[in-house]
This record gives structure tokens, C-alpha cells and sequence, in this order.
């Protein structure tokens, strides 16, 4: 009887084990359907891409692929595979370039994400409002696109915006208000170089509400003040500033920028800064390059300064560091290991000759320039001796001075 029993209870567990094998073969089989592998080009909005196509002028026939069906399969158009819905549209120039007008009709394309017209000829237009429009929109580049006039503010409307590039679009590119900018609070990238800016007064709190934003590029805006400090930063996650050539002739501490601790990239020169190198520079402990260059920074760098065990690029050259070269070498940072690769201090007002054994944290420099101070000496040994060295400059363009 047991053994009847349990002849039955193997032959019942064999018919659940082929019963669910069945039903994930053919559920396998449903998913691989040979029209659900590979979807195509939806076609309204193969439609939306035509209409744009057409507005557009292409004296070097970029889009001669925009021809047949499938929308999916023309230069810089990216589909889902999923879904067949255009996602990405890439048109950035590559030495030839596009012109002509952007015609709404990419509003016909309601998943895009990604939008890159960078790069293109589109002079005597402005940026189309509309753009603000296209909600889904991630990514949007039109750096360097020759559109003229002011940035328009329904930008602001791009609330899913991580990436923003409006640098260097032409001469004549302006903004008079940036309060739209706060709106943008998953922007992780901004950059507005080349912007005329030089009509804000209070450009600093706008973009203090992007709390996620890592890259912040403002070179050559025209920029009229450096606030000193921000009440309540949150710009916690910054890790890239480039404020170069804004001209801002203001003392060098206080300014907001030396108190953000998560910078790794600080980019300041060309802003006539004036005053003592700032001791906050030390408590900048993950910074990996900083440029300091073309300023009227005054005195030996800050002791502090050997904290800094990341730091792999010092450029400050024509600002007017003084003192002896041997006590600013002591100066650098001496970590394990050293990560210095680029010394670039040339220009200032060092003085005195190279020590005569090396110094640690130059063990691993591939370029050092120390050229047009008031160095004396011979050439020390030890600068044989570095491995990774590709760049050397130590002349001095004054009749008897420099290292011999």
C-alpha cells in the first residue's frame, strides 16, 4: 500500500513539473514574437521629422539618409528599441553644418530626451520658444549654434532637464533674467559660457536652487560680482566651476567658491583678483585641478595646501607669487602617492634656486613650467630624474636671471 502511495505521488508531481514547463515555453515563445522583436518607426512621427527636415537648409546634404520608412534608420535619429518611439535626435555640426529654421513640429515627438542641434548655422534666429515645450526632454545642447537674441525663459519648463548646454551660441546671445533656471531642480549640468549676463545683479541664487547640479560653467559672461557667501548653499554636489574671464576685480576672500568642499574642478583666472592666496584653499580637499591664472593674487601659496593629497594640475601663472621657489616646493602636497602632474607657475615673482635634491611631490610631474620669475642657479640634478616628465620651461626672458 505504501508503495502504491507513493508511485502516485511521483506521478502527480511529474504532471505539475511538465504542466509548468508547457506553459513557460510557450509564454517564452509569445515574448519572442517575431513582430514584437524589432519595433519600427512610428509614423507620425516620421512625419514631425520630415516637416523639421524641411525647414531646414543642408548645403552639404547631412541628412541624405532621411529617405523610406523606417524613421529609425536615418542619421542621428535613435529609436526605443521597445517601443520604436524616437528618443534621441543628434544633428550636432561636424565641420559642416546645418541652417535654416526649427520648425515646431518636433513637438510631434513626445518621448524625445535628447536633443543636440550643437554646432549648426542657425544665425538671424532665435531659440524657438517652443523648445520649453517638449517635456520629456533630458538632454538639450545648442552650444555653439549661432542662434542670436535672448535665451528664451520657457526653458524653465524642462522640469526632467539634467544637461543644459547654451555655451558660446554667438555674440549677440543675452539673458536679462535667469530666475527660470531654479525651476530646472534635476539640472547635473549647466553651462552658459560665452552668455552675455553682464545685466544680473543677483545670478548667484538662481542657481543656488539646483541642488543636484555637478558642472557649472559661467566663462566670459560678463558677470558683475562674486557674492561672498551664500547664506545656505545648496550646492552640495558641485564639483566642476568654471568662472574664468568674468573680470570681476574684487578681493580674493571672501568669495562663495572657497567654501565648496566638494569641488574637484576650480577654474578662477582672468577675474582680477587681487589679495593673499585664501587659506580656504586648503580645507579643498578633493580638488584634482585648480587655475588660479591671471590674477593679482600676492604672497606664498598657503601651508595648508599640502592637504590637498588629490590635487594633479596648480596652473596660477601671471599672478605675483613671491617668495623662495625651495618653500613653495615644501608647500605642495607630499601624499602617497603623489598625484601632482602639472606645475604651471609661470610669470610671478619666485625667487631663488631649485633645492638641490628632490622634492616628493614632484616625483610624478609631467609638466613644469616655472619660466619668468627671478630664478637663479644651475639646474638641479634630480630634474633628469623625473621619468614623466614631457614639458620643461624654465627660461626667463630678463638678461641674467633664470637657471643655467
Amino acid at each position: 500500500m505504501d508503495t502504491l502511495h507513493f508511485a502516485c505521488i511521483q506521478i502527480v508531481i511529474a504532471l505539475l513539473l511538465f504542466t509548468h514547463a508547457k506553459s513557460t515555453i510557450e509564454g517564452s515563445t509569445s515574448a519572442l514574437h517575431p513582430n514584437d522583436a524589432i519595433p519600427s518607426c512610428v509614423a507620425g512621427e516620421k512625419s514631425a521629422l520630415l516637416a523639421f527636415r524641411a525647414g531646414l537648409s543642408d548645403p552639404a546634404n547631412l541628412l541624405s539618409s532621411w529617405k523610406g520608412d523606417d524613421c529609425c534608420r536615418w542619421k542621428g535619429v535613435y529609436c526605443s528599441n521597445r517601443t520604436g518611439h524616437v528618443v534621441r535626435l543628434d544633428l550636432h555640426g561636424n565641420g559642416q553644418a546645418l541652417a535654416g529654421n526649427i520648425s515646431s513640429s518636433l513637438l510631434g515627438l513626445h518621448h524625445l530626451r535628447y536633443l543636440d542641434l550643437s554646432h549648426n548655422r542657425f544665425d538671424k534666429v532665435h531659440i524657438p520658444e517652443f523648445i520649453g515645450s517638449i517635456n520629456n526632454l533630458r538632454y538639450l545642447d545648442l552650444s555653439g549654434s549661432l542662434f542670436i537674441g535672448r535665451i528664451p525663459p520657457q526653458l524653465g519648463n524642462l522640469s526632467n532637464l539634467r544637461y543644459l548646454n547654451l555655451g558660446y551660441i554667438s555674440d549677440t546671445t543675452y539673458s536679462t533674467d535667469i530666475t527660470w533656471l531654479s525651476r530646472l531642480t534635476s539640472l547635473e549640468h549647466l553651462d552658459m559660457s560665452g552668455l552675455n549676463l553682464s545685466t544680473l545683479v543677483h545670478w548667484l541664487p538662481s542657481v543656488n536652487m539646483l541642488p543636484t547640479l555637478k558642472v557649472l560653467r559661467v566663462t566670459n559672461c560678463l558677470l558683475k560680482n562674486s557674492p561672498d557667501s551664500l547664506l545656505l548653499s545648496n550646492l552640495t554636489s558641485l564639483e566642476t566651476l568654471d568662472l574664468s574671464e568674468n573680470h570681476l576685480h574684487k578681493h580674493s576672500r571672501p568669495n562663495w567658491f572657497w567654501d565648496l568642499t566638494s569641488l574637484k574642478y576650480l577654474y578662477i583666472s582672468g577675474n582680477d583678483f587681487y589679495g593673499p592666496f585664501p587659506d580656504g584653499i586648503g580645507n579643498m580637499t578633493s580638488i584634482v585641478e585648480l587655475d588660479l591664472s591671471d590674477n593679482n593674487l600676492v604672497g606664498m601659496i598657503p601651508s595648508n595646501m599640502k592637504n590637498l593629497c588629490k590635487l594633479e594640475s596648480l596652473v596660477s601663472f601671471r599672478n605675483n607669487i613671491s617668495g623662495s621657489i625651495a618653500e613653495l616646493l615644501h608647500r605642495l602636497p607630499n601624499c602617497s602617492p603623489n598625484k601632482l602632474q602639472d606645475l604651471s607657475l609661470s610669470d610671478n615673482n619666485l625667487t631663488g634656486s631649485l633645492p638641490t635634491t628632490l622634492v616628493e611631490p614632484l616625483r610624478n610631474l609631467n609638466q613644469l613650467d616655472l619660466s619668468d620669475n627671478k630664478l637663479t642657479g644651475h639646474v638641479p640634478v634630480w630634474i633628469g630624474e623625473l621619468k614623466q616628465l614631457t614639458n620643461l620651461d624654465l627660461s626667463s626672458k630678463q638678461p641674467g636671471r633664470g637657471h643655467t
